[in-house]
């Protein structure tokens, strides 16, 4: 007699590309070496890029945001760099605040779809250390 399968449980966190986490005026920095990456997926050079998604602030570039408050680098199919994706953007949400604080995780894992909504904290921080992220790391 066949056992009914168990299901399958998705892992903590699978990125939807909802663009949710893309909204909100400022703090998406590029360090140097992202430049290129990022300006090569939209056909521009390294310079042009800056000019026309970036203002130089503390020896970094942060991305403009749009009038809308959405990140600049977004276009009508969701981040335009997605392969090569600022640090802080492929740190979602594996923030430190998140990791330290099951209120913060409650709070992102209501706005992140992304987030699996039957996931612990506990598990969840299991999770993110497994891929090398912890409350400390930046």
């Amino acid at each position: 007699m066949n056992q009914p399968s168990a299901k399958k449980r998705r892992a903590p966190f699978e990125c939807q590309r909802c663009n949710v986490c893309c909204q909100g005026r400022g703090g998406i920095f590029l360090e140097n070496q992202e430049i290129a990456p990022a300006a090569a997926l939209m056909d521009l050079s390294p310079e042009e890029f800056i000019g026309r998604h970036c203002r130089a602030r503390d020896g970094r570039y942060e991305v403009l945001a749009g009038a809308d408050g959405a990140c600049g680098l977004m276009g009508p199919q969701g981040c335009r760099i997605h392969q090569a994706k600022p640090a802080i953007c492929r740190r979602w949400p594996f923030f430190p605040s998140i990791l330290a604080n099951p209120s913060a995780f409650e709070d992102a894992r209501q706005a992140c779809p992304g987030i699996d909504p039957e996931v612990s904290h506990q598990d969840f921080v299991a999770y993110a250390r497994e891929q090398g992220f912890n409350e400390e790391t930046e």
